[in-house]
């Protein structure tokens, strides 16, 4: 009895070692994040020189608390069911294009924070004040009498 008991722990110790399922919502943003590195690698030649395929997206895993096994055996899950992974592709373009509108607005608004803050740092010299023009005005002489006025020559 004890021997069956000592055999079904070790079976659940290496059931639960195994691979899991990554949940979907967590298996989206992990394919997000893997297409922002796979974009900043193709920008930087030094990052291509460097990258590893096979490491090159252990970082992201790990920030979600999971590996390569089980990202592995996740797609293979989400695969056997192609809509599945046809959701979850158009949820990632959708995430991607919802943080590249963001990231448009961002620039925008550093944009004309930077144009204020040149704007703003401009020496103002707060002691001159506008001139009248220099150039001589057009009067007419005129003098007034009681009940007309007569134009002076």
């Amino acid at each position: 009895m004890r021997k069956l008991l000592h055999i079904a722990l070790l079976v659940l110790l290496v059931a639960a070692c195994g691979p899991r399922k990554i949940p979907r919502d967590d298996m989206e943003r992990i394919m997000a994040d893997m297409l922002i590195q796979d974009q900043q690698i193709k920008q930087d030649r030094k990052l291509q020189k460097q990258a590893d395929t096979s490491l090159v997206y252990e970082g992201i895993f790990e920030q979600y608390g999971y590996d390569t096994d089980d990202f592995i055996y996740s797609v293979e899950y989400y695969l056997e069911d192609p809509s599945r992974m046809e959701k979850i592709m158009g949820n990632v373009a959708a995430r991607m294009e919802k943080e590249a509108k963001q990231a448009g607005v961002e620039a925008e608004q550093e944009e004309w924070q930077k144009k204020f803050m040149k704007i703003y740092q401009m020496k103002v010299d707060v002691n001159r004040r506008p001139q009248p023009p220099v150039s001589a005005v057009d009067t007419l002489p005129v003098r007034m009498q009681q009940d007309s006025v007569i134009f002076v020559k």
